[in-house]
């Protein structure tokens, strides 16, 4: 089947958005459609239904005649991000638990092996992109259509916040350890153990950017 091409629209949105989550534009800042445009050689028009659609996903806040805002993430919504990757990840992983085979087990291995290569080479962008692509992999085995529509936001914010806390002091060292102990569990075969070890890596996520965290 022949690809269809990309639109100026969609690579505008793709260019846009891996800038925002990958920290090229800077939560609070203010970007210039004149500027942008100029610089990626895409008229006015493509850009800003771009920013209209990010808009939409709530990344950013367009200001007429002054261009676009990008929206920080609250304190509150933080918490709000991760508490509910918690929730659906422990559901998804109870679920999950019993369709999880040695071919499934393998793979979250090399995923470790990758993200410790790229910790090794101070790479925190392709590190959290793999961190995440670690958790998607687990909440896919549970095939939940819903979850995964909400979720994708969620870590997009997450990969947000996560490329920020990735270079604070030991989280990603600790993050890895952590994956480690969700894999000892599936090997275990102990599901209690499984569960608990991903609620506690979501949770020590956002512990690792403000501080605490009561249950």
């Amino acid at each position: 089947m022949k690809k269809e091409r990309e639109t100026l629209t969609e690579k505008a949105y793709r260019i846009i958005k891996n800038d925002i989550l990958y920290g090229k534009f800077k939560q609070n800042e203010v970007i210039s459609i004149n500027a942008l445009s100029d610089e990626l050689g895409i008229s006015r028009t493509p850009i800003t239904n771009a920013f209209q659609k990010l808009e939409l996903e709530d990344f950013v806040t367009v200001l007429p005649k002054q261009g676009v805002f990008v929206k920080p993430i609250t304190i509150t919504e933080t918490r709000e991000i991760y508490e509910l990757r918690a929730a659906i990840e422990t559901f998804s992983a109870k679920r999950a638990f019993d369709m999880i085979n040695e071919e499934n087990i393998e793979w979250l291995k090399e995923s470790v092996k990758k993200q410790k290569k790229f910790l090794d080479d101070e790479n925190y962008q392709s590190f959290m992109v793999e961190d995440v692509d670690f958790h998607k992999y687990i909440l896919d085995i549970y095939k939940n259509s819903k979850f995964k529509n909400i979720i994708d936001n969620l870590y997009n914010k997450a990969l947000m916040l996560g490329i920020i806390g990735s270079e604070m002091e030991g989280r990603a060292i600790a993050a890895i350890h952590e994956h480690e102990q969700i894999i000892s569990a599936l090997e275990k075969k102990d599901k209690e153990s499984f569960v608990t070890a991903i609620e506690d890596n979501v949770i020590n996520g956002y512990v690792n950017l403000t501080g605490n965290y009561k249950k």
